[in-house]
């Protein structure tokens, strides 16, 4: 079963009095399981596929069903709903928030679902990413990989069902990076998530299972390993 379908999806920005396509009808489906990778040159529209995927923006044509929802059939508050209910997600500058410590990061979504184990779960979850005694710290007190390890526990907080990461290594140097990489693989195959990556790094588009390349804001190939 497709967990993600993408179909003759298009993004088209008015500027002044030019019209700007940054995706042109993009068709794809991900069945529940699999790693993807969408790579291809800066502003060849990846990140901008990967938010209207998430449901953080709206295609101007075409439909993106994630989990059975078709998202250009929701509200802005229902399809916020969907991506708490199923959707990680790990960015290129983390996006903790400074005024929570690490512990605290983890339980928002946490809270967002009223869990009442909130506390327990993003304890174990900071302890499986190797942060167990990194708890009370605030993200200014973190390295950059300490705070991504935050953000890892964060995305997978609320049992995600697909998990998007933008660039996740991007700020990371290539060693913490690699720590990085391997973290996500790992956790993503324990947990049975499906993961939808976009990166320019090809040594780490490789780990998944498929590649979709885009250039132009077209698919300009669509591999399976």
């Amino acid at each position: 079963m497709s967990i993600l379908s993408v179909k003759n999806v298009s993004k088209t920005y008015q500027s002044g009095n030019r019209k700007l396509t940054v995706l042109d009808q993009v068709n794809f489906d991900i069945p529940e399981g699999e790693s993807i990778a969408i790579v291809g040159p800066s502003g060849s529209g990846k990140t901008t596929l990967l938010g209207l995927c998430a449901g953080l923006d709206s295609a101007s044509t075409g439909s993106v069903v994630l989990n059975g929802q078709a998202f250009e059939k929701l509200s802005e508050d229902q399809r916020a709903a969907v991506r708490n209910q199923h959707v990680g997600f790990i960015f290129q500058n983390f996006q903790l928030l400074p005024t929570l410590t690490a512990l605290e990061n983890v339980m928002v979504p946490l809270e967002l679902k009223k869990r009442k184990d909130a506390k327990e779960k993003a304890k174990a979850l900071l302890e499986q990413v190797g942060l167990g005694d990194r708890i009370t710290h605030y993200p200014s007190q973190l390295s950059g990989g300490e705070q991504q390890r935050v953000s890892i526990a964060r995305a997978f907080a609320n049992e995600p069902k697909i998990l998007f990461a933008d660039e996740p290594t991007g700020n990371l140097d290539t060693e913490t990076g690699d720590m990085i990489e391997n973290l996500i693989f790992d956790m993503n195959k324990e947990k049975g998530t499906t993961l939808v990556l976009v990166t320019h790094d090809p040594e780490l588009a490789k780990r998944t299972n498929r590649i979709i390349r885009i250039k132009g804001g077209k698919i300009q190939e669509d591999i399976h390993g």
